[in-house]
């Protein structure tokens, strides 16, 4: 009884593990996912999500900082590459060599020849201007410089000398009566007594008429301060006369080169007709004309040249008596020069490379530059081409 009691349970025992089994394949799929997030919301597998997703971004952040490393390592090897195989290139180049130079500035400026001889020329009536001349001229004297016509005087002057013929032929014709005993002697009178008032009224009109002739009463010249057929009324300037006189020449240079002039100082004056020489006579102490402080300069006694005339003014003087020494400063051609960064250079060679030079530029004058700076006598300076060179660039002299 007992043996079969124990082989019972045993097959009880395992019958009911057997159905524990089925029911548990055979239990719905809602129930297996709501087993399973029960089983992923523990506080473990949460922190074992989180470092997953850290160390993750921190894999790409890696990969990323990586790519863009060897994206700069590339672009600096290539430039690198770029710029060895430019300087490696041999450029053919011109030269030029460097001179020494004693530089001698100068200073050029317009000039207008002054004189003490001066007249202002105004209207004598109302009236219109007529025969100007153009702006300025030169006249001698007793020329016409221009003439005021006052409207309507011109037709009383016609109608004045009208009145004198007729005055003469009525004189006349008493005259005749007269001798006849037709007309009385006081009847002759009258009509003489006309004809002299016809007379004194045309002399009028021509006397007012000959008073708008202006005329030049010395030899200059002449400047108009109206234009020509201009309506003027009367005491209103309408030229000025510049006479000879003592004439001299009024410049302005700015208060920098003021500094390097000096009294009885040469200048030379040239204008088309005319070359000379004069000196200083005063430099003035202030800038009150636009910021230029006034040079006056004498004229020799044999010069021809009148007031109100433009001329050309060279104040020359070596550099060395003002700033820098005549060894300092050295030429080369002018296309030696180049602009980097708002700089001057020149590229001299050495060793057959180039090298730049920075330089100061002093003066240029046709084509040559002059120049100081750390360069030295008949250093070779490369004249082209200069404007895609740098420093270190292989060159080969062009003869």
């Amino acid at each position: 009884m007992k043996r079969l009691n124990a082989a019972g349970t045993h097959r009880f025992l395992f019958a009911k593990a057997d159905c524990s089994r089925r029911n548990s394949s055979e239990a719905p799929l809602s129930y297996k996912r709501g087993f399973l997030i029960k089983r992923l919301n523990t506080p473990a597998t949460l922190n074992v999500l989180k470092s997953f997703l850290l160390n993750l971004n921190l894999i790409f952040l890696l990969y990323a900082l990586l790519f863009f490393t060897f994206i700069l390592i590339s672009v600096v090897i290539f430039m690198y590459r770029i710029t060895n195989a430019y300087a490696s290139s041999v450029i053919s180049v011109k030269i030029s060599y460097i001179k020494r130079s004693a530089w001698i500035e100068d200073i050029t400026v317009p000039g207008m020849v002054h004189s003490t001889g001066k007249l202002v020329v105004s209207a004598p009536f109302t009236g219109r201007i007529i025969e100007s001349f153009l702006f300025p001229s030169h006249v001698s004297s007793g020329t016409v410089i221009a003439r005021v016509i006052r409207p309507g005087l011109d037709a009383r002057i016609i109608s004045a000398k009208a009145s004198v013929e007729y005055a003469k032929m009525k004189l006349k014709r008493i005259k005749l009566l007269f001798r006849d005993g037709v007309m009385a002697k006081k009847d002759e009178e009258r009509a003489a007594l006309s004809l002299a008032d016809a007379y004194s009224r045309l002399r009028s009109l021509e006397a007012f008429e000959s008073e708008g002739v202006l005329i030049s009463h010395f030899k200059g010249t002449v400047h108009y301060l109206v234009p020509d057929d201009a309506i003027v009324s009367a005491g209103i300037s309408i030229a000025v006369l510049n006479g000879k006189g003592k004439p001299w020449i009024a410049a302005y240079v700015t208060p920098s080169q003021s500094f390097k002039l000096y009294d009885n100082m040469q200048v030379s004056i040239k204008t088309k007709h005319f070359s000379g020489a004069g000196k200083i006579i005063s430099i003035g102490n202030n800038a009150i004309h636009n910021g230029l402080i006034p040079v006056y300069v004498n004229l020799p006694e044999d010069s021809s040249l009148l007031p109100g005339e433009w001329v050309k003014l060279s104040f020359n003087f070596a550099k060395s008596k003002t700033a820098a020494k005549a060894e300092d400063v050295f030429s080369l051609p002018k296309k030696a020069i180049v602009m980097l960064k708002g700089e001057t250079f020149v590229f001299i060679i050495k060793h057959n490379k180039t090298l730049a030079v920075k330089v100061k530029v002093i003066g240029v004058e046709k084509g040559t530059a002059y120049v100081k700076g750390n360069i030295r006598l008949n250093e070779p300076v490369i004249v082209y081409p200069v404007s895609r060179l740098i420093s270190g660039i292989l060159v080969e002299i062009r003869h």
